[in-house]
């Protein structure tokens, strides 16, 4: 069982570390080392396209139930309990990971420097990162404990940036709010595909006018 548990414990941590490769693209520069009196730029903006392929990978392999960590077989095995706690915070890292200040700044910048139809905008990113963080009201389908975790961490996150002082400076806290006023009217019109997801989303809805309030 010790030997399944480090194992177990070395493949979550190696998984972590390929997410937070495909992180750095989004809002990332790319560097390249210039010889003194080359004229190329040394530094370049990652491609908006790479970008958005980097939150496309984050939906379908951090923020979609990754269902091959969470085999029965193998957990009871190496512990009796706590894998809803580890899956959430794996998924919650990730999540508050690619909606940090600095990160979401950055694209701010890019924009600026690029406009809108070069750059992957901030506004962008977000809608990218609520579709895929809430698919389930577009689907209609039953939302699993893990992705109601993840959901209500979301719902966190944007009061975190409507709050926070740096953020506040600039377009982040004007945009998350845009983010919870959808999300609420999308959370407002969808039916809950059995009882857990009707009161997760009835709570969502408590939640999302608190913080608009």
């Amino acid at each position: 069982a010790e030997d399944v548990a480090e194992l177990y414990g070395q493949v979550a941590g190696q998984w972590n570390r390929y997410v937070g490769h495909v992180m750095a693209n989004v809002g990332g520069v790319d560097w390249t080392r210039r010889a003194q009196g080359q004229p190329e730029r040394p530094f370049s903006v990652i491609d908006r396209d790479r970008q958005r392929r980097a939150v496309d990978y984050l939906d379908r392999q951090v923020f979609t139930t990754p269902e091959w960590m969470i085999d029965p077989e193998i957990l009871f095995r190496i512990r009796n309990a706590g894998t809803p706690d580890q899956i959430r915070g794996l998924q919650v890292g990730a999540l508050n990971n690619l909606l940090q200040v600095a990160r979401m700044k950055r694209l701010i910048e890019q924009e600026a420097l690029l406009g809108s139809g070069q750059a992957y905008t901030l506004a962008e990113m977000l809608t990218d990162a609520r579709r895929s963080v809430w698919r389930e009201l577009s689907s209609g389908s039953a939302i699993d404990p893990y992705r109601r975790n993840l959901q209500r961490a979301f719902v966190d996150r944007m009061k975190f940036l409507m709050e926070d002082d740096e953020a506040m400076q600039t377009d982040i806290a004007p945009l998350a709010r845009g983010q919870l006023r959808t999300l609420r009217g999308e959370v407002a019109g969808a039916r809950g595909a059995d009882e857990a997801s009707r009161l997760h989303l009835e709570d969502i809805l408590v939640r999302i006018d608190a913080i608009l309030d």
